[in-house]
């Protein structure tokens, strides 16, 4: 079989260096479909021509709007047609194409449910080319029960058109780092042990706010003995924030780290006390099982996917209460035995991940439609 993938956000990732969730998916489908006998060929909606490895389509936006006044096909369909079965559009960047099918995984709706936790230029023409586009796709991937039901409700998908299949985790995450590569990550960013630790890029769903306002609510000496580290670059609407982490940061209990590489934050994450997760919105929560394969334990927000993905393997918090995350911090500081019993319960949770399964529901798809 022959499948055309949309890396389009992979592309752009690679050339920066950060990678984000999208990219990571895009990326463990290409290392993992060839053992499922399928060949693939990358494209990518960027102006600049392609190297050998991805061809370029050109701009998105410009294309998809034609495509929705006229009803026509992708300006290069035909290319795209002659040389796949079918093409799978991993990243949110959905073509209309006449001669060969769809898929489209959708993280989340996001923008639509929320567009207040997004940037606002363009945001409700976005919106609606968005929608418009995802039914151009003959079926929707997407990676939680939670964000199939939504794209349902928001994009008016029925659900027999769209399939879940829950992300993996990193297999380097399992590795257990040795105490002197931690002790070299920590002295590298200035860092002590025994750190409350969050990652994921500063936004306002990510709600580091409300978990900066609970981690001052713990008693002076828990603050000292162990800080809060924020691992995540800048993101959108995160100005207010960034000024206020470079504030704390003078009293060495709060410390921001911006984006840190995939191979430290596996050791900043075996190095720490226990991961606060405290988001209002995920389509999924990929560092959550990033913690569990850790063995780091979880405290993460009660909302959305969440619950579905840490099942009983994380204290769950109301992410909108300050003391129900601060009491949970408390809590997991001071009880050793609380402590084991999540890195137990986080290590058989995970073990029903894996990007290898990924893959082969992802296959499942393609042959029903290729």
């Amino acid at each position: 079989m022959r499948i055309a993938l949309g890396t389009t956000v992979l592309r752009k990732a690679e050339q920066t260096g950060h990678l984000d969730g999208i990219a990571v998916y895009t990326q463990n489908l290409l290392k993992q479909i060839p053992a499922l006998g399928v060949s693939s060929t990358r494209y990518a909606f960027l102006s600049e021509q392609g190297d050998a490895g991805c061809t370029s389509l050109g701009r998105f936006s410009y294309q998809a709007v034609a495509s929705a006044v006229t009803g026509c096909p992708l300006f290069r369909s035909a290319h795209i047609e002659q040389n796949a079965d079918l093409f799978h559009a991993t990243d949110h960047y959905i073509p209309k194409l006449a001669k060969v099918p769809v898929v489209a995984t959708i993280m989340d709706p996001i923008s639509l449910a929320h567009p207040e936790w997004v940037a606002g230029r363009g945001r409700g023409l976005k919106n609606a080319l968005f929608k418009k586009t995802a039914h151009w796709a003959d079926h929707i991937i997407t990676i939680s029960d939670y964000a199939a039901e939504a794209i349902q409700e928001h994009f008016a998908v029925p659900a027999s058109r769209i399939s879940v299949t829950p992300l993996g985790v990193d297999e380097n995450c399992f590795k257990r780092v040795s105490e002197e590569q931690k002790l070299a990550v920590l002295s590298r960013y200035n860092l002590p042990s025994n750190y409350f630790v969050f990652i994921g890029t500063l936004q306002p769903r990510k709600n580091i706010e409300r978990l900066l306002d609970a981690f001052l609510q713990l008693p002076e000496q828990l603050q000292q003995q162990h800080p809060l580290v924020i691992v995540g670059r800048e993101g959108w609407s995160s100005e207010a924030l960034v000024k206020r982490l470079r504030g704390l940061a003078l009293s060495r209990k709060v410390f921001w780290l911006d984006y840190v590489p995939f191979e430290d934050k596996y050791a900043l994450l075996q190095a720490s006390l226990a991961m606060v997760f405290p988001s209002l919105y995920e389509g999924f929560g990929l560092p959550v099982l990033e913690a569990f394969a850790s063995n780091t334990p979880v405290i993460s927000s009660n909302l959305t996917s969440l619950p579905e993905v840490a099942a009983d393997a994380a204290i769950l918090i109301n992410p909108y209460v300050v003391d129900d995350i601060a009491q949970a911090m408390e809590a997991v500081a001071q009880d050793e035995a609380l402590r084991q019993g999540l890195q137990q319960k986080g290590a058989e949770r995970v073990k029903q991940f894996s990007w290898e399964m990924t893959a082969q529901k992802t296959m499942q798809i393609y042959k029903t439609l290729a």
